[in-house]
């Protein structure tokens, strides 16, 4: 799936741009599904942590959560997202928001992040 367009998890869950967002939310939504989960190799955006991503005049703020708290690699995660988004024309700055409501579950996985994490040999 690409993040070009709004898709499902297993769980229902809403994963990618809303179906009446603009071509500049779009490319952001793309650009961040190029940021792979640094301990498994599926996209943020399919991994579902990836909750949402607002605009207003340049200012992004991308809201997402993560699989469990603690996570060791929480500011590589949170560096990577903003560094990528940095690179597209028109943003200015990007702000951070971590929520855990909903709290991540992995039914909430792209029908793509399951075969990905099949391939590389990891059961769910």
């Amino acid at each position: 799936m690409s993040a070009n367009t709004a898709g499902t998890g297993t769980a229902g869950f809403s994963i990618g741009p809303e179906e009446d967002a603009d071509e500049f939310e779009q490319e952001l939504w793309a650009t961040v599904d190029e940021v792979p989960d640094p301990h498994i190799p599926v996209s943020l955006v399919d991994m579902a942590m990836i909750y949402d991503i607002e605009v207003d005049a340049g200012e992004v703020t991308v809201t997402m959560t993560y699989p469990c708290m603690g996570c060791p690699a929480y500011d590589m995660i949170q560096d990577d997202v903003r560094a990528v988004l940095r690179t597209v024309r028109g943003v200015t700055d990007v702000t951070i928001e971590v929520t855990w409501d909903p709290v991540w579950s992995k039914d909430m996985l792209t029908d793509r992040a399951r075969e990905e994490l099949r391939d590389a040999g990891i059961g769910l």
